[in-house]
């Protein structure tokens, strides 16, 4: 069969085509895991890390001579401090807090500076930073998720946000346009669709948190919040969540990579799927600790 690329009559897919494919592909499973929850999730979310990390220190490393095994041995310190987030568990079974997966996450840091110590690498400041963020951002999530009775609930409220912001900044974006919100970092994104980002997932909040929802759903929100304190929650964490991408976006810029891998078609690497999550995980999982 013949490629587009070989044959210009042949169309080649465009790229709103690939990601809506790639996440009806990938959506039900996500959530399909996210619904079982325990060590089905943390594992899921450890593999995440475990990519996550592997791209991050070969994108921040691109250019310099890092020892042969860095990249891996990142992903490994990532993926075990994130999958020891799911066994951290208190007596109710529940995971408990993030701290000491966090001190597990600095104390193996340790090992990935020396090992490039001794091998007379480059600076790896940047690598052990991200590793950190990644691992520890993820480890608020399986705390999220796993953490209380309320779990799943709060899980899909995170990602309905993230979620909605992604979908509403694309289509303001793209049917208001106007300004660049920071054009030399990332050229698309418009101050129209920041906001409407942060518009969008503020309704989308707000509806999670309706009475008649949590009623029926026989859940609570975090902190028995209304409608609201939900949307103004929402609204937010959605602009933190652009902030997260933009974040990600400028070392892509910096490195000079389009994407930080290509695991999953018209999205690029896992990185490239999470930048926005990983910032609003820390702030939402901050929110729970205080509120309750």
């Amino acid at each position: 069969m013949m490629t587009a690329s070989e044959n210009p009559a042949i169309k080649p897919e465009s790229g709103l085509k690939t990601r809506v494919k790639s996440a009806l592909i990938f959506a039900p499973c996500v959530l399909f895991i996210l619904y079982m929850g325990g060590y089905a999730f943390s594992i899921m979310i450890a593999a995440a890390a475990l990519i996550g990390a592997f791209e991050w220190t070969r994108m921040v490393t691109t250019g310099l001579h890092a020892p042969r095994l860095l990249s891996r041995l990142s992903a490994f310190v990532a993926g075990l401090a994130v999958l020891a987030a799911g066994f951290v568990q208190r007596a109710d079974g529940m995971v408990d807090n993030p701290v000491i997966p966090l001190f597990l996450l600095l104390a193996l840091c340790c090992v990935i500076f020396a090992y490039n110590f001794y091998h007379n690498g480059p600076r790896i400041g940047r690598v052990l930073g991200g590793v950190v963020y990644i691992g520890f951002a993820l480890d608020v999530m399986i705390w999220v998720r796993n953490g209380s009775e309320y779990g799943l609930y709060n899980m899909l409220t995170l990602l309905s946000i993230v979620w909605a912001s992604d979908c509403f900044a694309y289509f303001a974006g793209r049917a208001i346009g106007g300004p660049r919100l920071a054009p030399k970092i990332s050229p698309k994104k418009t101050w129209a669709g920041f906001f409407g980002s942060s518009v969008g997932a503020g309704v989308v909040a707000a509806g999670l948190a309706c009475p008649w929802l949590t009623a029926h759903a026989g859940v609570q929100t975090v902190g028995h919040w209304g409608p609201l304190a939900y949307g103004a929650v929402g609204f937010v964490l959605a602009m933190f969540g652009q902030a997260g991408d933009l974040l990600i976006s400028y070392f892509k810029r910096h490195y000079g990579v389009k994407d930080t891998g290509d695991l999953i078609p018209g999205h690029g690497g896992i990185l490239d799927r999470i930048d926005a999550l990983l910032l609003v995980s820390l702030l939402f999982g901050g929110i729970i600790a205080v509120a309750g």
